[in-house]
């Protein structure tokens, strides 16, 4: 995709960090810098302001293949995954992969006090921990710490066996992974890694008689069923479909998202798979690296700071450990300068 890169990213060469914080499409960076400047002179329009939301809901729902009534805008998936582990019943199992990462663990452990207790499992053996003492499987369906993509439909069908809810964050796919949003009851988002926006806004997708049975944890004037009316009195009554457990946006954030969900969706998600599994593949070739099938590949590399970061390449780096995240403006001069830094030779002291 050479021709699209050049022309809606200015990303600069060697960065493989999308699996931290992905890089806004030129459209995504001027529409914050309208906002700003509107903001700046005075001439903001709150209403305007607050229906870009509703374009951004519609767009995200668009991707998943969902209505846009099924819909929740938060800030961040933690705060929305306390939705689902608030609503649960005291004393309820929970299930989540072993290294899952805090975001869809924190909200559960934190309920303790309610009886609550989370139960671990490999996550490549998850399917068979699953049982009818669960109320909820959490999971990402691709996993924050080593790309791994858990097997949704099976996972799914152990969970429509066992009447247990299926619990999805999509962070780390949503963008590049093609996948069946109707195998999950609910869905929690981040978007601002392959979805390319800010921090936040965050989404949460609920089955139909999930948005009407749970209760709201943060009752709030934009989640009222009409959010535009006088905010001021006791009157008020909620929204009826999922917007229900949405939050007041921050000034940029839809603005900034919603250039980047129109082109995600335009482009299309399986596009931007095979793009970003091609190139995946010939890093792994090129290294001698087993291929998950994953847009993000974990590499051991000796002396990886100095290898790396000193020849322009950005990636997550904790000792020899390199998670390298491949998206839509990486190119194959970018997997070819990462295999020089690689084996590259230690640097002498």
């Amino acid at each position: 995709m050479p021709d699209i890169v050049g022309k809606e990213w200015s990303v600069q060469p060697g960065y493989f960090n999308t699996a931290l914080r992905g890089i806004p499409p030129r459209a995504s960076v001027e529409a914050a810098q309208r906002t700003l400047a509107l903001w700046s002179r005075g001439d903001l329009d709150w209403i305007e302001w607050l229906d870009d939301v509703e374009r951004v809901r519609s767009e995200f729902a668009t991707l998943l293949g969902m209505s846009p009534t099924q819909i929740g805008v938060g800030h961040t998936t933690a705060a929305l995954v306390n939705v689902v582990a608030a609503n649960l019943k005291a004393g309820s199992r929970v299930l989540i992969p072993e290294k899952e990462h805090n975001s869809n663990t924190i909200p559960f452990v934190t309920q303790q006090h309610r009886g609550i207790v989370v139960d671990t499992a490999p996550c490549d053996d998850l399917v068979t921990h699953i049982s009818g003492e669960h109320a909820v499987v959490a999971l990402s369906l691709v996993q924050s710490i080593d790309g791994c993509i858990a097997d949704l439909r099976t996972i799914s069908q152990a969970c429509r066996s066992t009447g247990t809810l299926l619990c999805v964050d999509v962070t780390q796919a949503a963008g590049w992974l093609p996948f069946d949003a109707s195998l999950a009851d609910i869905i929690v988002c981040s978007s601002y890694k392959w979805l390319m926006g800010p921090n936040g806004p965050a989404f949460i997708c609920l089955r139909r008689d999930l948005v009407e049975a749970f209760r709201q944890l943060q009752p709030n004037w934009f989640a009222c069923n009409e959010p535009h009316a006088a905010p001021y009195g006791v009157q008020f009554a909620p929204a009826t479909s999922a917007r229900k457990f949405d939050v007041v946006p921050g000034l940029i954030s839809a603005s900034a998202l919603l250039p980047s969900l129109v082109l995600l969706n335009t482009i299309g998600v399986s596009s931007v798979h095979r793009h970003n599994t091609a190139l995946s593949e010939r890093l792994c070739a090129r290294l001698s690296v087993a291929y998950n099938g994953s847009s993000i590949v974990m590499l051991e590399v000796p002396g990886a700071v100095q290898k790396l970061k000193t020849r322009g390449i950005r990636a997550t780096i904790r000792g020899d450990r390199v998670r390298i995240a491949i998206h839509i403006y990486n190119d194959m001069e970018d997997v070819e300068a990462l295999v020089t830094a690689v084996l590259a030779p230690p640097t002498k002291k």
